[in-house]
């Protein structure tokens, strides 16, 4: 090879060399700068709620959250972002709910430097965390639910498919129950990053679900199934005389027929009078078949909310209830999160691990 060309090539590495050097260099964090602890109140003017009692039940919170968690009471590297917000409380609620529902979120806006000037994460670069207020079912459920009605279906049939289809959505499944860390602190499952839910609650209130038994939720399915296959007969007869009207007349046997209806019906005949009487479980094996719905515990415990779990006796701005998704760290976990990061520290995790978790039953308010 030309030894101009040879050259040359080192000549391009070393500036591709330099430029990376300059860019890595233009852009640094900032672990060890101290920062501060700032308060945003987004909270609503609900005209049916007294805010201001709300905005000090939620002080109280944060207040304690910070002066037992050495993270968050002294900012290092980040400014430590606190903010409320909650719905409005029209007094026209359903009878599952109770308390004002509302947030906190605790952001972590690390520092920076970028091309010598100092700088603070912003937005969705911030990490952080959230403590959902009295809504205890939010993290840890899914419930029932089906195809609500459409426009162009038996007119006549709207009123009770959505009755069928209400009555079917006061039906969850629930997440499994990991650990009772302390009287009123539980840790729920779930998968993916983070380890958990955690529910804090008055452990002398009643448990907030209600288990099913088979025949329940498997005769809730039928109900709306049953109407969803008048629906779907009539449409599938009218489509069956457009195609007429085109000379198109395909085979009974091969076109879609609605069957739904009989299947989950056989699953239910197919049940024993035992089972039946067994709490009910969603799964996805074959075992739940269509119906997703088993007795032999496999999958997620099928529930109702108990509305009697709320203390109906304290305001409606009360915490009584708080839901967190828990993520502690190891020090392998946290070493590891740095790379992956561009060398950012894991102030989430960091907080978490100094959060005296077996305590935050002292947060809820009681008689």
């Amino acid at each position: 090879m030309d030894k101009s060309v040879i050259k040359g090539c080192f000549l391009v590495l070393g500036l591709i060399l330099i430029v990376s050097v300059s860019q890595a260099q233009s852009f640094q964090y900032q672990p060890d700068k101290p920062g501060k602890f700032i308060f945003n109140n987004q909270l609503n003017k609900c005209p049916n709620a007294d805010v201001t009692r709300l905005k000090s039940n939620l002080t109280a919170v944060v207040e304690w959250v910070r002066l037992n968690d050495s993270v968050l009471d002294h900012p290092i590297g980040f400014d430590a972002m606190v903010g409320f917000s909650a719905y409005c409380f029209d007094g026209k609620s359903k009878i599952d709910d109770y308390g004002i529902r509302g947030s906190i979120g605790i952001a972590f806006h690390h520092f920076y430097t970028e091309n010598g000037v100092s700088c603070r994460a912003t937005g969705n670069t911030a990490h952080g965390t959230e403590i959902i207020i009295n809504n205890p079912i939010y993290y840890i459920s899914t419930q029932f639910d089906e195809a609500e009605f459409k426009t162009d279906d038996p007119p006549h049939l709207k009123q009770p498919l959505e009755k069928a289809r209400e009555n079917l959505k006061k039906y969850y499944t629930t997440a499994p129950v990991i650990k009772e860390i302390a009287p009123g602190v539980r840790l729920y499952a779930e998968g993916g990053w983070f380890k958990g839910i955690l529910l804090i609650f008055n452990p002398d209130r009643p448990e907030i679900w209600i288990p099913v038994a088979v025949k329940e939720i498997m005769e809730a399915k039928l109900a709306y199934y049953r109407v969803k296959h008048e629906i779907d007969s009539i449409n599938y007869e009218k489509m069956v005389a457009g195609w007429a009207k085109m000379d198109f007349n395909p085979d009974p046997d091969r076109t879609m027929k609605p069957r739904l209806y009989q299947v989950i019906k056989q699953e239910f005949e197919n049940f024993t009078a035992d089972e039946l009487k067994l709490p009910a479980f969603a799964g996805s094996s074959e075992e739940s078949g269509i119906s997703s719905i088993n007795a032999s515990g496999e999958g997620r415990a099928v529930v109702r909310f108990n509305p009697a779990c709320w203390d109906r006796s304290l305001p409606v701005t009360a915490v009584q209830y708080m839901s967190w998704r828990y993520r502690p760290e190891t020090e392998l976990e946290l070493e590891k999160f740095k790379p992956r990061n561009g060398g950012l520290m894991d102030f989430t995790g960091l907080f978490f691990n100094s959060l005296p978790v077996e305590k935050l039953g002292e947060l809820i308010e009681r008689k």
